[in-house]
């Protein structure tokens, strides 16, 4: 009994959206209030506003926290079901330090802690400010989160390598510009680590402007990195277009190959 309880109350959280009208409704409606306490956060920093409705404020923030509390908890017991977390320990521990549990424990978090540790009112509020985490819960209703996962998955290596190529790149720049720079600038490139600011400035092409070099040969240094930096962004950009592609690719031959079995079953079944 427990156990069918259990596997409905699963099937409702943790299947795809388009299960059924049960689970649709139920990811409609998280959605909703994720959006909503998201919303009221960043209301709530108008004081005007804020003031205005402090009553609304107040008991939205608890009915959300209430609703999400039941949510994780629910999550936490039903997670065995997975094989993935199927050891009742074991299991809800690995599950309770996953990512998506991680953003869930996040949106609740804030509420519980003062009531076992006394904070300042003021350090009070700004923990409150963190339910705009609950947005990073949305992204278990997403097919786009899956895909993403699966593409990071799949081109970690080749990642790890354009980042290291990208340090590599702001290491020499930097060591370069600062022994180019520092006779000339000292308090602006007094150190490789302070001029490493430049190199990330310069690396993105964002060029702030408050740090620049001044010399002839800095200049030139300083517009070859700015060159090799729209190049060295660009390999990381390309990696995940790539395997977002791929991924997306596979999803839709995989959607299409069991709709295709499905219209199979339905012949054999009509013969």
């Amino acid at each position: 009994m427990i156990e069918d309880i259990q596997k409905k109350v699963y099937e409702l959280l943790e299947s795809p959206a388009d299960t059924n009208r049960a689970r649709k409704a139920v990811v409609y409606a998280l959605f909703a209030i994720i959006m909503l306490n998201v919303i009221l956060v960043i209301l709530e920093t108008e004081e005007s506003i804020y003031s205005a409705f402090t009553s609304f404020f107040q008991v939205t923030f608890l009915a959300s926290i209430a609703i999400f509390s039941v949510e994780y908890a629910a999550r936490l017991w039903v997670c065995t079901c997975n094989p993935k977390y199927r050891s009742p320990v074991i299991g809800r521990i690995r599950y309770a330090t996953s990512p998506l549990a991680l953003f869930d424990l996040l949106a609740i978090l804030p509420f519980y802690i003062p009531l076992i540790i006394p904070f300042d009112l003021r350090i009070l509020r700004m923990m409150r400010l963190t339910r705009v985490f609950s947005v990073l819960k949305l992204g278990r209703f997403s097919h786009a989160w899956e895909t993403f996962t699966t593409m990071f998955r799949r081109k970690k290596e080749e990642l790890i390598i354009s980042t290291i190529l990208v340090f590599i790149m702001l290491t020499l720049s930097s060591t370069a510009m600062y022994y180019i720079e520092n006779g000339a600038q000292p308090d602006t490139f007094s150190s490789i680590p302070a001029t490493m600011w430049w190199g990330i400035v310069t690396l993105a092409t964002v060029g702030y402007g408050d740090v620049v070099p001044v010399t002839p040969l800095g200049k030139v240094v300083g517009g070859i990195v700015a060159l090799s930096g729209i190049a060295l962004f660009a390999l990381p950009a390309g990696i995940i277009a790539s395997g977002f592609i791929e991924s997306v690719q596979e999803r839709h031959s995989n959607a299409t190959e069991m709709m295709s079995n499905n219209e199979d079953r339905e012949i054999n079944d009509r013969r």
